[in-house]
């Protein structure tokens, strides 16, 4: 097939070159450039033309005939081996839109008719240009279809070979309506440079039918040349082959099979011994005796799996002694929290015994304070809601602020409401807010608070400025102290173990260097995932 590719595609490239060689013919552009005034003039050179182009088609033998498509030819006939066509003819034509296109193409296979009767060609058709570009014609030249398929078929005349175009578009073929039903475009899409096949099925009236395809590709052109051919023509002469290669084959299986039998049971009692050992043990949770007379393969299966066997006891006990300290942590756990839920029914019964005695303010600070231990329990959850986090900071806010009186003030602002529904480490803010109370106003009489939260690309933003004394020099050396359990180091190292980098805390002196700047970056969290679960496995969120 290759081959045949290779052969075809030069004589389609001699065809092209020949009409590029006539497009540009000294004579036929004198000719194109006569005026139609001067009729004496362009008849004699389309006369004279017409016997260069007639000793050219002679001596061409592939050639059938040549047209010829020019405004005013002074003669015309169809039939003769030369033509001269009139250009208004060539827009009725089924073809024109194909030519229009582009400057050269090839029509593919069609009929004309000739002196000697109806032919069938191989049209290729290019544009005639002048010197200066300006489009004057359009060239066809016929290639004879028999010469063709002669080169095409070779020694196969009844193969049934296509041959289509970069395109995918059929220019010659042997049998079209299989061309079609098989839909071969379409198959040969997936056909690169080289040669390949594939088996296809074709359904014909409920039957179905095999096709073995077989093409060749050229690498230039991209031209694609096909065969197709019945799989019960390339099987019809192997059914015997198979046949006898059938039994052939079926014998020594049997022999194969028998033989295999034999060798199987000097190898298989062991096997079946170590898997019914195997399957007993997770019933039985006890090890079978297994023989240990086996100085091959098998006794290193054997003394393998007994200890292994050892090594699923030992963990079993492990896994045993593990469940029982767990068990443990859970109950003591359980009682740890007894105490803050106990402390918080104190607080309210301290409140209403406030409110019974007329202490309103300390009836208010008991509220405020049974508020932050309802928000600081939160059902063991790990992860509250923004809203509930600022409700717990405001709070403690609102305690220092009855001690302070009106030398406390503070803001908190939200860039957007939606922002509340989000989810934060509880106990994120309030250790920042206690450390500007207590150490940034301290032994002052007057101080300002204010806590911002915006969203950008990465995430919250959330920062926390105070206009206290600010950082001493060296306070990044000094030791990290928590702040009631809660301390400034808690919450950093609980962000990183969350969520990792670029999430964090910052930590720097506030603009005019009176005071501090806390920056808390922290993702967006829609939703408390992993219910109440220590977030770790999202330290790389």
């Amino acid at each position: 097939m290759s081959e045949l590719n290779k052969q075809m595609m030069l004589q389609m490239r001699t065809v092209e070159q020949l009409s590029l060689v006539i497009s540009r013919n000294t004579e036929l552009q004198h000719y194109l450039n006569v005026p139609v005034s001067d009729f004496y003039t362009k008849q004699k050179e389309q006369t004279d033309l017409q016997k260069v182009m007639n000793e050219l088609i002679n001596s061409t033998p592939s050639l059938q005939s040549m047209a010829i498509y020019v405004n005013h030819p002074t003669f015309s006939d169809p039939k003769e081996y030369v033509s001269f066509v009139k250009h208004s003819d060539l827009l009725a034509e089924p073809w024109y839109l194909q030519v229009e296109r582009s400057d050269f193409t090839w029509l593919g296979e069609r009929s004309i008719e000739t002196a000697q009767g109806t032919q069938n060609v191989v049209t290729f058709a290019r544009k005639i240009y002048s010197s200066t570009l300006e489009y004057q014609g359009v060239v066809l030249l016929n290639v004879k279809a028999k010469v063709l398929y002669t080169m095409m078929l070779g020694e196969k005349q009844t193969a049934h070979r296509y041959l289509l175009d970069s395109g995918g578009r059929l220019i010659m073929g042997t049998y079209n309506s299989l061309y079609t039903e098989l839909k071969l475009p379409e198959m040969l899409n997936v056909a690169q440079s080289g040669t390949g096949y594939m088996h296809k099925k074709r359904s014909e009236s409920g039957a179905y039918e095999d096709y073995l395809i077989v093409w060749a590709k050229s690498f230039n052109e991209g031209w694609i040349m096909t065969e197709v051919t019945p799989w019960e023509v390339i099987a019809a002469g192997s059914f015997k082959l198979a046949m006898t290669i059938f039994w052939i084959g079926l014998a020594s299986v049997l022999v194969a099979v028998l033989f295999t039998l034999y060798l199987s049971r000097s190898f298989t009692k062991p096997i079946r011994q170590l898997l019914q050992a195997m399957g007993k043990f997770p019933i039985e949770l006890k090890q079978v005796n297994l023989p240990d007379d086996y100085n091959n393969e098998f006794g290193s299966m054997f003394n393998g799996y007994r200890r292994l066997m050892e090594r699923i006891e030992d963990l079993y006990r492990s896994l045993d002694h593990e469940h029982q300290r767990q068990r443990k942590a859970e109950i003591k756990a359980l009682q740890a929290m007894i105490n803050p839920h106990f402390l918080y029914n104190t607080l309210d019964q301290l409140n209403w015994m406030a409110i019974d005695a007329g202490h309103e303010r300390m009836s208010h600070v008991l509220e405020l304070m049974g508020r932050m231990f309802r928000i600081g329990l939160s059902n063991g959850e790990s992860l509250i809601t923004l809203e509930q986090e600022l409700e717990h900071t405001e709070c403690y806010l609102q305690i220092q602020q009855l001690r302070w009186g009106d030398g406390l003030m503070y803001s908190i602002t939200i860039a957007e409401e939606a922002l509340k529904n989000l989810y934060i480490p509880k106990l994120t803010l309030q250790p920042f807010v206690e450390n500007a109370v207590v150490h940034g106003f301290h032994r002052r009489e007057h101080g300002c608070i204010r806590i911002s939260v915006e969203q950008d690309i990465k995430g919250l933003y959330i920062q926390i400025v105070d206009d206290g004394v600010g950082l001493k020099p060296d306070w990044n050396r000094q030791p990290r102290r928590a702040t009631g359990g809660y301390g400034i180091r808690n919450v950093r190292e609980r962000i990183e173990a969350y969520f990792g980098s670029p999430f964090g805390i910052t930590i720097e002196p506030a603009n005019g260097g009176s005071g501090t700047l806390v920056t808390l970056r922290i993702p967006r969290l829609e939703h408390d995932d992993n219910g109440g679960n220590d977030h770790v496995e999202n330290s790389r969120h």
